[in-house]
């Protein structure tokens, strides 16, 4: 999170029962690298057994049960908020796990009234080989349709259990409920915190070769992660950090245009006479205007991920050469 941005970044995490949000909150959990993460859950019974499964230092799950947050339960989510936002020190980022019944929408519009929250997101969990029955059921569709027409990032969980033509058939309907949020491919809740997360580490902007833009490995060191050899052949990764000054409305140009293959690009513009903090995830675009950046941001500084093989590196090169 931005020492300048103090707003504690939000991240709401949907999908039908079984879809796999908890399999993916507790990859994001082992694979932090040092972020201190806070999981919201939601169990919609009135046993919490899906705060139960999650991997969490103690303290750092809360849990609303017997109902689900986004109809009947706003003053206890704001409560739950309201706890994450006094923990000293805070946590640099809060997820939000949200009952297999719930409306993401309504979860974000509360997360919204909260002015020390920026929202960062809204993850799909999608189940390859459930959906196709669930989408067309009379009283489950229009749940699995309001999630997904919600997301930002969509996950498409147990996809190498699901035949080819089957899964091309299910991506092809899920782009016509959704069609700017972007779909990615997962077994067991491997997908790189860089595509969920959007918040730019310290660490993260040290790896970036200053002067210069870059693609390919992000010189980070998987050798202690399991995960390494999945997430270098699914995704690429691109980063630059160059001394050029973008207009306001120049930036807002080349951020329309961003490639089709790109998951998540974030990271810190320089303006005239001021800063950007630079959000997209989906086909949704966020600009703040910075008064200041932490010290060592020296120049435009921006990484980005894809898909391997989709993302199209040259174009992100000609977009951002100034």
């Amino acid at each position: 999170m931005d020492s300048k941005d103090q707003r504690l970044p939000l991240t709401v995490i949907t999908g039908y029962l079984g879809a796999g949000k908890t399999t993916l909150v507790n990859h994001m959990l082992r694979h932090a690298d040092g972020r201190r993460i806070m999981v919201l859950v939601n169990d919609f019974g009135d046993i919490a057994v899906d705060a139960d499964l999650i991997e969490s230092q103690e303290g750092d799950t809360l849990t609303l049960a017997n109902g689900c947050i986004c109809c009947s339960m706003g003053g206890d989510l704001f409560y739950a908020l309201s706890d994450a936002l006094d923990r000293q020190p805070r946590p640099d980022h809060l997820l939000i796990e949200a009952s297999g019944v719930a409306d993401p929408t309504r979860i974000s519009e509360i997360a919204r009234a909260e002015p020390e929250l920026r929202l960062d997101g809204t993850i799909a969990l999608l189940d390859a080989l459930g959906f196709p029955a669930l989408v067309d059921d009379a009283q489950i569709g229009s749940s699995l349709v309001r999630q997904i027409a919600a997301a930002d990032l969509i996950v498409v969980s147990k996809s190498d259990l699901q035949a080819p033509d089957a899964l091309s058939e299910l991506k092809a309907q899920v782009a016509a409920l959704a069609p700017t949020a972007r779909q990615i491919e997962a077994s067991f809740g491997r997908v790189p915190l860089e595509v969920l997360l959007g918040s730019l580490s310290p660490a993260e902007v040290d790896e970036i070769p200053q002067g210069c833009a870059h693609y390919g490995h992000s010189g980070h060191d998987h050798a202690n992660h399991d995960h390494a050899e999945d997430h270098e052949d699914l995704y690429s990764r691109w980063s630059l950090a160059r001394d050029c000054i973008f207009g306001q409305q120049e930036l807002a140009d080349v951020l329309k245009d961003l490639p089709a293959g790109l998951l998540r690009l974030k990271g810190f513009v320089k303006l005239d006479g001021c800063w950007a903090l630079v959000q997209a995830v989906g086909g949704r675009v966020e600009i703040e205007s910075l008064p200041r950046v932490p010290d060592h941001i020296k120049h435009t500084t921006l990484v980005a991920i894809g898909l391997k093989g989709q993302m199209d590196t040259v174009e992100l090169n000609r977009l951002f050469s100034r």
